[in-house]
């Protein structure tokens, strides 16, 4: 049976299923979601871990800004492979029923045979409801936490519809359509031509040889390459009631680019694929918002930007004790979030905006944690030290974070001042930092683009093990960010789509007739958190403000939107197409005035929030109670999962024991380092 797979997801764990399929319960492995072209049908499959390809992860080269694996050995499916340009030429795709294994490995169901999809724990548990009797087909775990961008992409082949009375139900359609074409970035690869290239040196070879990679490595660092395609006219170009025309940012100072080599010009032809069918409607419909029959978002006022937390206005919100009262701390994070903090204060306020200080406690009970949390930072900083060299000859996952550690940090922020230089002492600490982190989190690692968080920490707080708890309270925030399947990246770039649509119809509608609706020209600005769009005084303020939390979740969403409103006009005006639009969105950088989009970011989330037409998806977005209240379903089975997910918990005795150990372990190896 001839198959197309259109999304894969790792990290799905069975947790239940039919009696024949015992010997899988509680493995770990991937869930697929595949058309038939033989029958024209959609299947969902469960794949257990040991049946999948070895990535041949030898032959792939390290570039600038690869993502790093966050698995050692990760296994990869046939599709997988052929993104990442792997070693497939052994592989074939055969029906699973034609082979006569001694066991039943993969969980294959047709859509048609089920009755519904069901989401549980936030997006961790799906469960599988067969058709005929009603009852429970399967349960899996996701244990990356994106079960719901799986089921987003069942419901992007038109397959599954919301259930009315339980929003954690979506049921599937009996008569759906057969499923849209491949992912857009991957209409993206063959509008680029790249066969017609010639290889050579530097970023185009590694395009040829590595195209998915190498495209999330030019949307995510290159600001000065230039991409031609002969244009094609908007079918219409609305006003838009926002904009103001003629704008000119003003630049920002303190230019923080890294060194990047020169890039070549490529020259693609023209566009041969129209919109397809499911955009052209999408796109009428937002034609259809933009006319006088419609609602309109309310008119808002742009509030000027205020004055940054000052010193005496902070030390005035403080107890005697050193705490600060939770009605001051609302207070502090308004301010905070009006206009910045001074640069005094900053690296005291940062602790608490990046949860390494608590606002209630008092200054004896912050000296006694970061007691603490100085000896846990260096207890994982001595264990990467000490590590000797035949434990690194035989840990592959260790070598590779350490190597692309040690070439990031070679090249993060070396214009500014406090990294600039050879043997630059601070560089040093930067690497030091990155390689404890990689102790830290082991499922994490080190990703690239992680240097560019932690830099500016490093230099507001001047000390080691500050910066690294502050950073790590920056990556829980940030986290999915770094998912090797980009799940947290997708979600974003999709709910800043739903968000463009709702507050700039005609842009959004641009993008649709243009094939430039994915969002990916703004994969840098949200991967990094707008790192490479502003000067360091810039980016220092703007995180800030994002760290209060105010007045949403998401607001880092808004400031996209605000910097796309800002050029709503430009980009219509020239009838940019997406390798036009990627040229421009990449080339603002360093040019894009702060202030006015923080400003502008504001008023369009009043705008959104107060619009009278508010859907419940963009309520979810921008954390609103939806107007349908449901209640969420809890089962037995929903406490399972979270044994599986969760790890035991140690006793004080437990405790206890285990640190006996580490001290007797440790006064031997000093008493063998020393004798």
């Amino acid at each position: 049976m001839e198959i197309q797979e259109i999304c894969t997801h790792d990290g799905v764990l069975l947790k239940k299923a039919n009696s024949n399929c015992l010997v899988e319960l509680n493995t770990t492995g991937s869930i697929h979601l595949i058309h038939s072209l033989s029958t024209n049908e959609l299947w969902i499959e469960w794949r257990p871990n040991d049946g999948f390809l070895i990535s041949d992860t030898d032959t792939q080269e390290q570039d600038e800004w690869s993502f790093v694996d966050t698995i050692v050995r990760r296994n990869r499916t046939t599709s997988e492979s052929l993104i990442f340009n792997t070693n497939t030429n052994n592989i074939t795709v055969k029906d699973t029923q034609a082979q006569t294994p001694p066991k039943q490995r993969n969980i294959r169901v047709r859509l048609r045979d089920l009755k519904s999809v069901e989401v549980l724990k936030n997006g961790l548990v799906i469960k599988l409801i067969g058709r005929v009797d009603g009852r429970l087909h399967s349960e899996y775990v996701f244990q990356h936490g994106n079960a719901d961008n799986f089921v987003r992409s069942l419901s992007s082949t038109h397959c599954l519809q919301r259930n009315h009375r339980n929003r954690n139900v979506y049921d599937v359609v009996e008569d759906h359509n057969r499923p849209q074409d491949r992912d857009k970035l991957q209409k993206t690869f063959a509008e680029l031509q790249i066969d017609d290239i010639k290889s050579g040196s530097g970023w185009i070879s590694n395009m040829m040889r590595r195209p998915y990679e190498q495209t999330l490595d030019i949307f995510a660092k290159i600001a000065d390459v230039y991409v031609a395609t002969p244009l094609s006219p908007p079918t219409s170009s609305p006003d838009n009631p926002r904009s103001s025309p003629g704008h000119n940012a003003s630049p920002s100072n303190a230019m923080m680019q890294s060194t990047t080599e020169d890039y070549e010009v490529l020259s693609t032809s023209p566009r041969l694929m129209g919109p397809d069918p499911e955009s052209a409607a999408v796109a009428n419909l937002a034609r259809h918002a933009e006319s006088p029959d419609t609602q309109r978002l309310p008119q808002i006022e742009v509030q000027p930007r205020g004055q940054p937390l000052s010193e005496m206005v902070w030390r005035s919100m403080i107890n005697e004790d050193g705490s600060i009262p939770s009605e001051k701390v609302d207070l502090i994070k308004e301010k905070i979030f009006r206009g910045g903090i001074e640069e005094g204060i900053r690296a005291e306020l940062w602790k608490f905006l990046l949860d390494y200080d608590m606002w209630a406690s008092t200054e004896k009970q912050r000296e006694h944690l970061r007691a603490q949390k100085r000896i846990e930072y260096y207890t994982m900083k001595s264990q990467w030290l000490r590590m000797t060299s035949v434990q690194e000859s035989n840990f592959s996952n260790f070598r590779d974070r350490k190597c692309q550690i040690e070439k990031d940090v070679k090249r993060t922020d070396r214009t500014h001042e406090f990294f600039a230089g050879d043997d630059n002492p601070n560089l040093e600490t930067l690497h030091e930092l990155l390689m404890t982190y990689v102790m830290y989190n082991f499922d994490l690692g080190y990703v690239q683009g992680m240097s560019d968080l932690l830099a500016p920490i490093l230099y507001v707080m001047q000390n080691e093990k500050d910066a690294f708890w502050c950073f790590v309270g920056f990556m829980d925030r940030v986290f999915s960010n770094f998912d090797m399947d980009q799940a947290g990246m997708k979600r974003q770039l999709h709910d800043l789509n739903r968000l463009l649509a709702f507050a700039n119809p005609k842009l959004h509608s641009y993008f649709l007739e243009t094939g430039s609706d994915n969002m990916y020209f703004c994969f840098r600005w949200l991967l990094v958190w707008f790192k490479r769009e502003f000067s360091q005084d810039d980016i220092m303020r703007l995180w800030e403000v994002l760290w209060t939390g105010l007045p949403c979740i998401n607001y880092h969403l808004f400031v996209s939107l605000a910097i796309l409103d800002e050029e709503t006009e430009t980009i219509i005006g020239n009838k940019y197409e997406f390798n036009e639009i990627l040229k421009h969105v990449n080339e603002l950088s360093m040019r894009i005035d702060l202030d006015r989009v923080l400003a502008k970011a504001e008023a369009i989330y009043h705008q959104v929030k107060n619009a009278p037409h508010l859907t419940d998806e963009i309520r979810g977005i921008i954390g609103e109670e939806p107007m349908e209240k449901v209640q969420d379903v809890h089962t037995d089975s929903d406490d399972e999962s979270d044994a599986v997910i969760s790890g035991p918990t140690k006793s004080v005795e437990e405790e206890e024991k285990l640190q006996k150990k580490i001290e007797e372990a440790l006064e031997q190896s000093m008493y063998f380092n020393f004798y």
